[in-house]
């Protein structure tokens, strides 16, 4: 059966799936910990109903309550929490389940499909009772490849593990709460929670900025170096801003202000792409004392043999030709974002539409790129359907359509990591390592560092993103 997560009446209604939480475990133990963590949290109380293995629901904090079901024949249930009492009708015929899934009624495959989906009834029936905002987590693979398919049919929203988590972060920060640990929250704290997870995802910045904050006595350009590292860390929490307030308006229904705001965020953020291109090329010139003659000449963008990237590039080359090699072979990358940065600053920006796939049964909120944005998509990715992964609408006859959340979330776990190696070959805690007390008292420091946001950092890591949240009404 399933488990959920009941909050009050104001919160977050939560689901999971009970019946697939033993494979969730296997195959991603800390998610599965940190979800219950989140549901010890005031903002959730806890429900589980049976599973088919008893000794799942042994496992759950005992402050969560377990739900029972009764089956009144004729497809009728009624789903029980303490003298509280709901009723729902499973109503999906054997035929559905057979054609959907290409599977007999008499099989194994058939008997786990129809538990899955009672369980996905019964859920539904809860939150519509409640009038929560609800999702229902499941790792069950036949939940799962349907995820769009169950959105236009029932009122409920099914998520992985992981993109529940993403989901509750969310949901957290649209309320401006945000969580050190799953005890405490941050006053203020979204300056905080983009500052800390920048420097957990991004380890070989959190190592530049100790080394410059300590060297400063004895480093060569250490003022400017540290300016540059705090400008790099600017642009990317703005990034992470810009791509969380386009994820807020992605998990609401698409409307004319939703595509306003993710519009508004999504050329915010192709402008910080490029300037986080920017702070690296300045950074290099600081720690190799490059000389400049003019701004304009400072670019790790190559376009042409003699275009100024090609020339900057090449007086890496003279200090760091690991670094030059790294630049060359992320071009691809690096022009990603231009010709969308360059319509919002010299042309019009990025405008949008709301997408209606009639035949599926979807809607969202879209942005309307020209072809050569969509060329620079097309060059870093073109598997997944109807999106990319980078979030480019794959339909014959429709073209140059782009989708903000899943292209914001791609680009920036991409910008995250080609920094961390970019910042890796700077090597700048070389500039103080013979310096063994200076050394010390980094690696002193380093383990006094409060912690990063403990939800957030989860999914960061891991490549995924939600679906397609919302059906045709």
């Amino acid at each position: 059966m399933s488990l959920v997560i009941m909050p009050d009446n104001s919160e977050l209604l939560l689901g999971i799936h009970s019946n697939s939480l033993s494979e969730a475990t296997k195959s991603d133990k800390e998610v599965v910990d940190v979800l219950f963590e989140c549901a010890r949290m005031k903002e959730c109380l806890g429900l589980a109903a049976p599973a088919a293995d008893a000794s799942v629901l042994l496992t759950l904090d005992q402050s969560i309550v377990r739900l029972s079901y009764e089956d009144r024949g004729d497809g009728s249930f009624v789903a029980r929490r303490e003298k509280e009492r709901i009723g729902f009708h499973y109503s999906i015929p054997p035929s559905m389940i057979q054609d959907l899934y290409d599977c007999k009624e008499d099989s194994r495959k058939f008997r786990e499909i129809k538990g899955a989906f009672l369980d996905l009834l019964a859920f539904e029936a809860i939150s519509r009772w409640h009038k929560n905002e609800s999702i229902f987590v499941s790792q069950s693979p036949h939940l799962l490849e349907k995820q769009v398919w169950i959105l236009a049919r029932f009122d409920v929203k099914v998520l992985s593990f992981v993109q529940a988590l993403e989901y509750f972060d969310l949901y957290l920060k649209r309320r401006d709460i945000y969580y050190v640990n799953p005890h405490i929250t941050q006053v203020d704290g979204k300056a905080f929670d983009y500052w800390f997870l920048l420097k957990d995802l991004v380890p070989e910045f959190a190592e530049a900025w100790r080394t410059i904050i300590y060297g400063q006595k004895i480093i060569q350009n250490a003022q400017n170096i540290q300016d540059g590292l705090a400008g790099l860390a600017d642009r990317f929490q703005n990034a992470f801003c810009a791509s969380d307030r386009i994820s807020m308006e992605y998990m609401k229904r698409p409307v004319n202000s939703t595509e306003w705001e993710m519009l508004y965020n999504f050329n915010y953020f192709c402008m910080l792409a490029t300037g986080i291109f920017d702070s690296l090329a300045w950074l290099t010139v600081y720690r190799y004392s490059i000389p400049v003659h003019h701004p304009i000449q400072v670019s790790i963008r190559v376009t042409t043999s003699k275009s100024k990237g090609t020339r900057f590039v090449k007086k890496i080359s003279q200090h760091n030709s690991s670094l030059e090699s790294l630049i060359k072979t992320q071009q691809v990358l690096i022009n990603l974002f231009y010709p969308m940065r360059d319509a919002t600053q010299h042309r019009e920006p990025v405008g949008g539409t709301q997408f209606v796939h009639s035949n599926e049964g979807w809607t969202a909120s879209l942005a309307r790129v020209k072809q050569d944005a969509a060329v620079a998509v097309q060059n870093i990715d073109q598997l997944g359907y109807p999106f990319t992964k980078w979030g480019l609408l794959k339909i014959a006859g429709i073209d140059y359509f782009l989708e903000p959340y899943r292209f914001s979330r791609q680009a920036l776990r991409k910008l995250l990591t080609f920094t961390n190696e970019y910042l890796k070959l700077l090597d700048l805690p070389s500039l103080i390592a013979s310096d063994r007390d200076m050394v010390k008292k980094i690696a002193d420091a380093r383990s006094k560092e409060p912690e990063p946001p403990f939800i957030a950092r989860i999914y960061w890591r891991r490549d995924s993103h939600l679906p397609i949240l919302f059906r045709n009404r």
